[in-house]
């Protein structure tokens, strides 16, 4: 098999993984966590994306659009998510991004850093006042000049700095995802919980989230039930 239809054949990992992503940031109140990151903000913002072919597609928008019943009611057809807008925030870091399933490729990252936040004005080149008296401008001091390009080049690396950061979550996630779907807890944990979710049945989120983060760390899940049986 070529790697073109090997790469077309594997095109619904990423939907799922973003179904994944939706429904634990909704069972989970917007807190998602991994081992690497602890907890940190996700939801889904702005729109949604489902379909279940090019012919059957739902977009939906608005400030929380995987709330909407029309988006459950996609699920129920058989439809998956496509596209979606995200929004994450970690310690003191938020962000807004869109991401789309099949490719796995993110568009429209902003990131708002100390040094290059909208609290930056643009640096006006004329004096005003000489401007109204019909005057010269004055010419910028080579010493202001030089702190304005430190001042850009570390605004840029700060922002290539919080990529990486935002790289790094996603990719922490869906490296759980990967364990949790290539294992027995996928269908033994995971799917029961989509399946109650979608249907909007009851879910025990602690229960859920006892089965998930076991099969994340077997280890020490062994450990904490021995020593539960040593103290008995």
């Amino acid at each position: 098999m070529q790697l073109v239809d090997r790469i077309e054949k594997r095109r619904f990992v990423g939907r799922e993984f973003l179904l994944w992503l939706w429904f634990e940031s909704e069972i989970f109140d917007g807190t998602l966590r991994t081992k690497e990151h602890g907890d940190f903000g996700l939801w889904i913002e702005r729109q949604l994306v489902l379909s279940a072919s090019k012919q059957e597609v739902t977009r939906i928008k608005g400030s929380y659009p995987a709330g909407s019943r029309e988006a459950k009611e996609a699920l129920l057809l058989g439809k998956l998510p496509d596209a979606a807008g995200l929004h994450l925030s970690w310690r003191e870091h938020e962000t807004s991004f869109s991401i789309k399933a099949e490719q796995m490729s993110l568009a429209g990252l902003a990131l708002k850093t100390a040094l290059g936040g909208e609290e930056d004005a643009p640096v006006i080149p004329i004096d005003p006042l000489l401007a109204k008296r019909g005057g010269k401008a004055k010419k910028p001091r080579a010493k202001d000049a030089a702190a304005e390009s430190d001042e850009e080049h570390e605004a840029f690396y700060e922002r290539m700095r919080l990529t990486r950061e935002v790289e790094g979550l996603l990719e922490a996630l869906f490296r759980d995802f990967l364990a949790l779907r290539l294992g027995p807890a996928w269908d033994d944990v995971v799917v029961p919980a989509l399946r109650a979710w979608v249907a909007a049945s009851p879910i025990d989120a602690d229960t859920y989230r006892a089965g998930r983060d076991a099969a994340l760390s077997p280890s020490e899940s062994r450990s904490r039930a021995r020593k539960k049986r040593e103290a008995v």
